[in-house]
């Protein structure tokens, strides 16, 4: 109900400001009814995003339009939302919103990823035309890789709370136990990619793990706790209810460990090169994602020249930085900030680049809201 409610309100925002669209399509856990709702009686808190795709036929208009879309939805909490919620509702991240060209759509220009494939399969239209048979859903095996290393992100953006080890609030240690949890059901996908058996939806996936394990047995160091881990993961992801039954730190080190494991593999396997479009239908996408970059900067009154850079290398020093600071982490240096404050500013600072200019973590994106 909570999640509909959202999904209904964005959907209301997304047409409100911008005017060409002719289809809203769902994406992400949300789209296959598998999102993370943790629910109490003190409230309810949406531990993972809610992801639109949005397709318009009046590209400028709407380019411009975009950053107020986005600055809308980043303050969400100044809308009148809590007029329509019956009970504490606690937003961990913000909503992610996609905007492809039609013409760019129709003319094969949107390139293969998982996220294409998830969301064909789970054909979640809330909105227009139902055009998910243009898109393309081939990917390949790299696309695991990718999803390695974005997990390794969402353990580095914890890294500042597990090395001060101030679990203060029942948020702060969902919100490493959901990244941990996203990082431990990664490696499991990565290594299905690697198998040919990748399925799309986490309820697909979770029963094939006994035989990734057995696949790479001789890579994992204890076989049947990564099988244990990867079940637990998988029932956590669909029922978030026992995250706050588990202990932050030792969760983090397991996410990051069977991580590592699949960097080796796919290292091994030579298939961790970076996905990259050498081809004019690319440098078109990636014009547009340029445009809307300035411009997302100039609604929330930044400029960053790095949007000037050519983003491959932007991303190679802040994937590189990031691994750095994530395998140099370890137990005994949780607890100790002061000692990790140059491993900590690292770590920010290729969160930074990663995110094109934003310094925050883990729980900087909180929203709350109270009925009135």
């Amino acid at each position: 109900m909570v999640v509909e409610l959202l999904i209904r309100f964005v959907k209301k925002a997304i047409l409100n400001y911008l005017r060409g669209v002719t289809s809203i399509m769902m994406q992400g856990s949300a789209a296959r009814n598998e999102a993370s709702l943790f629910s109490d009686r003190e409230g309810n808190i949406l531990l993972g995003n809610i992801g639109f795709t949005v397709i318009t036929k009046s590209l400028i208009r709407d380019v411009l339009s975009y950053p107020l879309l986005l600055r809308f939805l980043r303050n969400i909490d100044k809308s009148n939302l809590n007029e329509v919620i019956q009970k504490p509702l606690i937003l961990l991240k913000p909503f992610e919103v996609s905007l492809i060209p039609y013409r760019y759509l129709s003319e094969g220009y949107v390139p293969p990823d998982i996220w294409v494939f998830e969301m064909v399969k789970a054909g979640k239209i809330v909105y227009g035309e139902n055009v998910l048979s243009l898109f393309n859903t081939t990917f390949g095996l790299d696309a695991g890789f990718r999803m390695v290393t974005n997990r390794l992100f969402g353990l580095n953006l914890c890294l500042p709370l597990i090395a001060r080890s101030d679990f203060d609030s029942k948020v702060k240690m969902l919100a490493v136990n959901y990244e941990s949890v996203k990082g431990i059901l990664a490696a499991l996908e990565a290594l299905l990619f690697l198998l040919g058996k990748y399925r799309p939806t986490y309820s697909e996936r979770g029963p094939l793990a006994s035989e990734v394990v057995e696949a790479y047995a001789e890579t994992f160091e204890e076989t049947d706790d990564a099988l244990e881990t990867f079940k637990l993961a998988s029932k956590l992801k669909l029922d978030p209810h026992g995250l706050e039954r588990l202990s932050p730190i030792e969760y983090w080190f397991k996410s990051r460990s069977l991580l590592g494991v699949c960097l080796k593999i796919y290292n091994f396997q030579g298939n961790s090169k970076r996905y990259k479009l050498r081809n004019d239908h690319g440098a078109r996408l990636s014009h547009v994602t340029k445009v809307k970059d300035v411009l997302k900067f100039i609604a929330n009154g930044k400029f960053d020249p790095r949007i000037l850079l050519p983003m491959d290398n932007v991303e190679e020093t802040a994937t590189r930085l990031m691994l750095s600071c994530v395998f140099s982490m370890t137990p005994r240096l949780c607890g100790k900030p002061s000692g990790v404050k140059k491993l900590i500013s690292a770590s920010r600072y290729s969160n930074f680049l990663h995110t094109r200019g934003e310094w925050y973590e883990i729980t900087d994106h909180l929203k709350y809201f109270r009925p009135n």
